[in-house]
């Protein structure tokens, strides 16, 4: 089925060059200078990104939300594309042909987002500005009086991204591209929680915390810069928002969820979802796929209740599981220590599974207030590039009531180790790649990878209990699932209530959970098929090598492999991993 509905998407110099030696390679200085010159005007588009992975050159700068912004990047993207198709592919030595493919990928990429219309759509209460902008704190540094002055000229920049971003939803209003009723009145109570008389109480002021970093005759005026900036530009700017979408905004969104009832959405939603999948999908197709393994996964929960001696159907032990209060928490401390406890018994497993392991720690911290009762129950937050913080395992300890423990296994598997943090946290500290490269992101292989990482438990001895292997068997119907509710509210016209019933009657996920995770959906478009796309493709690449390799396959080394190039499309990936079998398969035995 998957072969069938999947085919690659041929970016030039992506498969046949990458592993074909050539006799007569080249320096690889001018893709080298490409490559830099890529990287550093990506970063001066996107300073919060830089502060982000720990390059504070442009700490007192926000990004550019602008359409002339937009404009201009578009044509600087075009610019590098001439620059890089100018270089041979065919005179590069192997790594760099590879190299050159990933960027004139990533490259495209960037214009197929520009072309999928995503400005006029800013706001969603997962990732939106208005959520981005607070979230400086947790990487921005403050370490001397220069970090300070950066950080309040950031929060007087507010403004004026403010106004780019109500003048992209106008944009978007002119040409009936609008958001869901359902998603904005999610952002408004974010909105509001910003929204303060007393600039020492909000979000904003935690730095004056710190304040003990500068000489002590300084402090007393920065804490009065910080507050007037909080006062006079990040609060008003706030209320400007909020007033145009209470006033203009909310009014003109749409009841309807899926983008595909937009002018062009259903090619938007064909790019997006080709974007995130790294593979070319048709839609329904992917949703039939997504509908089988629904199938598989619920013949593998029957064996579970089958074990655990439940009388009564599938979905009657599914409802039971879902709200028995045995398996919630029952306090914040209670999910916080479980969580924890995980996350230190899987790092001491880790040398079973791989050979080479990343520096940076990962350590568990819960989801800020102000954004947890619209944010997914966990996330990876990776560590700066200058090793100032470890990665952050994000838990939500919102309504810990309603979290369920018997799926906190596989999320910290999939968030933390040996999922999102190793990964990223490995290509990062690979300092053989150019910087594009060790900061990619390709859905289907980071997620992908994070929802395998989920199956690696039961091979480091976890999933001791019937109830642990039923939350794993979860989170799996849980991506499932998304292949069936992403196209069906996108592509099939499905509600977010069909979506909901749909998710509630095949997982045992918390209601506030799948509320949540379907908002998700609607706000991303196609975002949620990498996940299964990815999974499966590298689950098929290790049976391959399995198979072919026989008494030669050793899983520490295969993880090693498939981590070691970093983030890169699936169809790529594969190419990667059959040549990496053959060369094992041709290698004298190791003694």
């Amino acid at each position: 089925m998957e072969k069938r509905i999947i085919t690659s998407i041929r970016v030039a110099c992506l498969l046949s060059a990458i592993w074909s030696a050539s006799a007569t390679a080249q320096t690889s200085e001018p893709l080298k200078t490409v490559c830099d010159r890529f990287w550093e005007t990506s970063m001066r588009r996107s300073p919060m990104r830089a502060t982000s992975i720990g390059d504070y050159r442009f700490n007192d700068q926000l990004d550019d939300q602008s359409a002339d912004a937009e404009k201009e990047w578009a044509g600087t993207l075009k610019s590098f594309l001439g620059d890089l198709r100018a270089i041979d592919a065919a005179k590069l030595s192997s790594d760099d042909r590879l190299t050159h493919g990933l960027l004139e990928r990533e490259i495209l990429d960037d214009l197929l987002r520009i072309d999928a219309l995503q400005r006029l759509l800013p706001l969603e209460p997962l990732d939106g500005p208005h959520i981005r902008f607070p979230l400086i704190l947790v990487s921005q540094p403050f370490r001397d009086l220069q970090d300070f002055k950066d950080y309040v000229s950031r929060l007087h920049a507010f403004p004026k991204q403010v106004d780019d971003i109500i003048a992209n939803l106008r944009d978007g209003l002119k040409l009936g591209i609008v958001s869901p009723r359902v998603i904005i009145e999610k952002v408004l109570p974010q909105l509001r929680g910003q929204i303060t008389d007393d600039p020492r109480k909000s979000v904003f002021y935690e730095p004056a915390d710190k304040i003990e970093m500068v000489p002590e005759a300084q402090r007393e005026p920065l804490k009065a810069d910080l507050a007037k900036a909080i006062d006079t530009d990040v609060v008003p700017a706030y209320k400007k928002l909020l007033e145009f979408v209470e006033k203009e905004y909310l009014p003109k969104t749409r009841d309807t969820v899926g983008i595909g009832v937009l002018p062009g959405g259903r090619e938007i939603y064909e790019k997006l979802a080709t974007l995130n999948a790294t593979v070319r999908v048709n839609p329904a197709d992917v949703h039939q796929l997504g509908l089988d393994e629904v199938a598989r996964i619920r013949g593998e929960m029957e064996k579970i209740k089958r074990e655990v001696a439940f009388e009564g159907s599938l979905d009657a032990f599914l409802e039971q599981m879902r709200t028995d209060r045995k398996f919630r928490f029952s306090s914040r401390e209670e999910l916080i220590e479980a969580a924890n406890a995980h996350l230190m018994r899987t790092k001491a497993q880790l040398p079973k599974l791989f050979g080479r392991l990343p520096k940076a720690d990962c350590v568990m911290k819960e989801i800020e207030a102000f954004r947890a009762p619209a944010s997914p129950v966990a996330y990876c937050n990776p560590p700066p590039e200058d090793g100032s913080r470890p990665g952050y395992y994000y838990i939500n300890t919102y309504k810990p009531e309603e979290r369920l423990k018997f799926t906190l296994e596989a999320l910290s598997y999939h968030e933390a180790v040996p999922g999102h943090h190793l990964q990223i946290a490995l290509d990062q500290e690979n300092t053989s790649l150019p910087k594009f490269r060790r900061y990619g992101s390709y859905t289907a292989y980071v997620e992908g990878w994070a929802l395998y990482s989920e199956k690696l438990g039961y091979e480091i001895g976890g999933y001791v209990g019937p109830y642990d292997r039923f939350g794993q068997l979860t989170f799996e119907m849980w991506r499932a699932c998304r292949l069936v509710v992403d196209t069906g509210m996108h592509a099939k016209g499905w509600t977010r209530d069909q979506a909901i019933q749909f998710m509630a009657g095949n997982t045992s996920l918390a209601r506030v959970d799948i509320e949540n995770e379907v908002d998700r959906y609607i706000s991303w478009p196609g975002q949620a098929l990498g996940y299964k796309i990815g999974e499966l493709r590298i689950l098929g690449l290790r049976h391959e090598a399995e198979k072919t390799l026989g008494p030669k396959f050793d899983l520490r080394a295969f993880h090693d492999a498939l981590l070691a190039g970093g983030a890169m499309p699936i169809d790529v990936l594969e190419g990667r991993m059959r040549e990496w079998t053959a060369k094992r398969l041709s290698s004298p035995p190791v003694p």
